[in-house]
């Protein structure tokens, strides 16, 4: 049986260098790549367009879905004002990742939502975002770490009876951070299954799906030297095995 294709959602880089002027490239991190690689799956780079169908379609040939992170999510899609400390935003990147979800669920495939896409998974089931970590009173520990991005800095706390628990086979793990958005209101169907010490919302999962499972930190920088997010890498690619024996 040929190994499960899995989608990672991916973005635009504008490139000055060299002999080019204002080339834009499509991209996503290399962690990503090589996450899903090593864990047995094959990357599939999914190039941002703003022809949803065209997202939809891709998205119809996968085994799995994988949303990587990026820009800020547009506010007035979970409907609020931007505020001032809000960062860049791409209303059509949030189009086109709502639309690669809503292929993914119709399909019933394994999600894995990573930093943005967590907060992208929950906009999209209704939720709502701090549009910066100062707009959190109860938030006082460093989530934008700015170093080593394998580097683990906080601790967070994860529910005795979550899936994320039983792939680790641990309630704590010691996690890098970077994101200066959190979440705040919880979207339909998403659960709570880990939080840092601050409350700051860490995973969710929809537990009403086979695999489903949102970090606000990025497993994928970690996954070369942390034993755990080699086995949250691993299950989810176990899970979209599983899928594509299924069907």
């Amino acid at each position: 049986m040929t190994k499960p294709l899995i989608g990672v959602s991916g973005s635009m880089l504008r490139d000055s260098s060299g002999p080019y002027v204002d080339l834009w490239r499509s991209y996503v991190n290399e962690d990503y790549v090589r996450a899903v690689e090593e864990a047995g799956g094959i990357p599939v780079i999914i190039p941002f367009t703003e022809n949803l169908n065209v997202a939809k379609e891709t998205v119809s040939q996968l085994d799995g879905l994988l949303l990587s992170g990026g820009h800020d999510v547009y506010p007035l899609h979970y409907g609020e004002e931007p505020l001032q400390g809000i960062g860049d935003v791409w209303p059509e990147r949030d189009q086109f990742d709502f639309a690669l979800l809503e292929a993914a669920e119709e399909k019933e495939i394994p999600i894995f939502a990573i930093c943005r896409g967590a907060q992208i998974l929950n906009v999209y089931r209704g939720g709502t975002l701090y549009q910066d970590l100062k707009y959190d009173t109860n938030c006082t520990i460093k989530h934008s770490q700015n170093q080593t991005p394998a580097l683990g800095t906080h601790t967070i706390h994860i529910d005795l009876n979550s899936k994320l628990s039983t792939i680790i086979n641990s309630t704590e793990w010691i996690t890098n951070s970077h994101h200066h958005q959190t979440i705040k209101k919880i979207g339909e169907s998403l659960t709570v299954v880990a939080h840092t010490t601050d409350g700051t919302v860490e995973a969710l999962e929809d537990q009403t799906r086979t695999w489903c499972i949102a970090t606000q930190f990025h497993p994928e920088m970690m996954h070369k030297g942390d034993a755990n997010a080699k086995k949250l890498f691993t299950s989810f690619v176990n899970a979209t095995i599983s899928y594509k024996e299924e069907h």
